[in-house]
């Protein structure tokens, strides 16, 4: 492993020593090269962090806009129910009336009937 790491690092030095060799521009014309290159960059990536960032805003405030609409919503639901409860509960209170009126008939005819004896009609014939 250590003469892999020795070869790479020879291999490192020798090549970037052969590149200044053999460039076709001078020293100090590819320094101007590199700055003009890294002044570019440097310009991109900044102007992505901004888009960036004003994503990360829009994201952030989408979310703020959705939260306060689901809330909206949701209060705008509850009322509903509440009002519709409040409309349906006289009505809920009439059929509960009427139903134990209904129960108390049932109740009495039932009586009756077990306290009656059977009609003539349904004696058999003599």
């Amino acid at each position: 492993m250590r003469s892999f790491m020795e070869g790479l690092l020879f291999g490192t030095v020798v090549g970037g020593l052969l590149g200044l060799l053999n460039a076709p521009h001078s020293g100090k014309e590819n320094r101007e090269k590199a700055k003009a290159y890294l002044a570019d960059n440097t310009l991109a990536v900044e102007d992505l962090n901004e888009s960036v960032q004003g994503l990360r805003k829009a994201i952030q405030s989408l979310t703020n806009e959705g939260l306060a609409s689901v809330n909206a919503v949701s209060e705008e639901i509850t009322r509903s129910i509440e009002s519709f409860t409040q409309q349906a509960q006289p009505r809920i209170n009439r059929i509960n009336d009427k139903l134990a009126v209904l129960t108390e008939d049932i109740e009495k005819a039932t009586a009756n009937m077990e306290t009656q004896p059977p009609a003539a009609a349904d004696k058999p014939n003599q």
